[in-house]
């Protein structure tokens, strides 16, 4: 009986690996793939038969510990680097981003403000495109202004801070306003950052 992919021993995966790098290989795999799967009935049988192995607790377990597995994770990852380095698939992404007109999971900071601008019956979008290629967190159209919830981490990556740079450039030449607010700040000063985000809508319309 044949191995699974991940049960062979790590200098087949490797061999298997370095095979499958080579751009000949690649093309031909891909190739090959493409002509299978533009059979209906080839994709409907690879649907029932993954649904039938998931149905099942002791494949869902063996799949869980095999996951767990730092060589696995580390060749996801691996693997998940070598897609993103492509330009198209960094843009595939991008444009997926620009396609959501609301956030599927709001992170903690972004419900906490959420809620509260939703108390003082504030008018808002979230993560609505601005400029081509920027998606704030929340955007109130009538004040001219973007509130961003910044989570400690992600924001003190040097990468975030420049792309926070370029986007406030941008919001203040055309006209618009930016406010960020800090991960701790929201957690213990919610209701007051809300206040002072209703304070500055108001006075716009007053």
């Amino acid at each position: 009986m044949t191995r699974g992919i991940y049960e062979r021993t790590p200098e087949t995966r490797e061999k298997l690996r370095q095979a499958n790098l080579r751009p000949a290989t690649r093309e031909k795999l891909r190739q090959a793939s493409i002509r299978r799967f533009a059979n209906p009935e080839v994709r409907e049988k690879c649907r029932q038969v993954s649904l039938k192995m998931w149905a099942s607790p002791g494949f869902r377990e063996r799949m869980r510990r095999i996951y767990m597995r730092p060589d696995v994770q580390e060749g996801h990852r691996q693997a998940t680097l070598r897609r993103m380095a492509s330009p198209e698939m960094r843009e595939r992404a991008r444009q997926a981003r620009l396609r959501q007109t609301f956030p599927k999971k709001m992170t903690e900071i972004e419900r906490t403000l959420h809620r509260e601008f939703k108390k003082r019956h504030l008018k808002f979008e979230m993560h609505r495109t601005m400029f081509g290629r920027f998606q704030p967190d929340f955007v109130f159209e009538e004040a001219r202004l973007v509130v961003q919830a910044d989570g400690d981490y992600w924001h003190s990556l040097e990468k975030r801070k420049a792309n926070d740079r370029s986007f406030a450039k941008v919001a203040l030449a055309e006209g618009w306003s930016v406010w960020r607010f800090g991960e701790r700040e929201i957690q213990m000063h919610g209701p007051a950052c809300a206040r002072a985000v209703a304070r500055f809508v108001r006075d716009r319309h007053a």
